[in-house]
């Protein structure tokens, strides 16, 4: 995979006359003259309207920040708590059982606590390009998404795997059970499903031995969306994963990143990559 360093060395190269990014190219090896010209433009060069590291945090999660914040002071958990959407804000304050307002710091303040904050976060992902600068790709799209919508996306996921195992259930009560725990989207998306050859099969989940737990129910088939999400992405940029993983709460992300694994059938790739596609054009 290309560093950041790589992007923006193509990038400002590509900006350049014709005549002197020639004179330039000349001094690449053939390896890495041929990378240059296999690489993708960015969608945005990086000098160009990158997002604040207020405004990146502000698209995290507040679990990833709990370890940072866990070594702090009270007085200084408020002063790294202040700049954050008040979301994050009222979760992070209920965490730690902090009840006195958060500081109001001022805009040069503001900015410090946030870049050493982000740079907490990124400081294991020296690869990660910024959302604005990721290579094309068509599950780009899932960082548009809300997390609720994301996770919504998830549960409509599993129903493929799903689809597959009622086909040999024989417990009538099992099967009514299912259909009580979905929702009016899932089952309209399972009867849809229904419809169809599902294309591709993972392990079963052996649900006719399920024993009616139905929030155990629930946590499998979160689990079962979650390693069809994690297997689409499996051949995109890993900075994607990174953005989308950081929506996510670090237990799901955890689970994400344990099943991130490439599929040897490019095919089933693609089907996995147009089910996620579909899905989140009727979100």
């Amino acid at each position: 995979m290309k560093t950041p360093a790589w992007y923006v060395f193509k990038d400002f190269l590509d900006l350049t006359a014709d005549a002197q990014r020639q004179s330039l190219l000349r001094f690449l090896s053939d390896d890495l003259l041929e990378d240059f010209y296999q690489t993708p433009p960015l969608p945005l060069h990086p000098s160009l309207a990158m997002a604040s590291y207020q405004e990146c945090l502000h698209l995290i999660h507040y679990t990833w920040m709990i370890p940072f914040l866990d070594n702090l002071s009270d007085h200084d958990k408020y002063l790294f708590i202040s700049p954050l959407n008040e979301d994050q804000k009222q979760s992070l304050l209920r965490h730690f059982d902090l009840s006195k307002p958060t500081h109001v710091l001022t805009p040069g303040g503001q900015a410090f606590v946030c870049e050493k904050l982000y740079q907490y976060l990124t400081q294991d992902y020296k690869v990660i390009l910024p959302k604005e600068c990721l290579p094309e790709d068509p599950l780009n799209k899932l960082l548009d998404l809300s997390r609720e919508k994301l996770l919504h996306l998830v549960d409509l996921l599993s129903l493929h795997d799903l689809c597959l195992e009622i086909k040999s259930m024989i417990s009538s009560l099992h099967l009514t059970k299912i259909e009580n725990l979905l929702s009016v989207h899932q089952k309209a998306y399972l009867y849809e499903l229904n419809q169809k050859i599902e294309p591709i099969a993972f392990k079963p989940m052996g649900l006719n031995h399920w024993n009616g737990d139905e929030l155990l129910l629930k946590k499998l088939l979160h689990q079962r969306g979650l390693n069809r999400l994690s297997k689409a992405l499996a051949s995109s940029h890993l900075s994607l994963l990174w953005h989308l993983s950081h929506k996510l709460d670090i237990g799901r992300a955890s689970i994400v990143k344990a099943l991130f694994k490439q599929l040897k059938n490019k095919k089933a790739h693609t089907i996995l990559v147009t089910q996620v596609c579909t899905l989140i054009d009727t979100l």
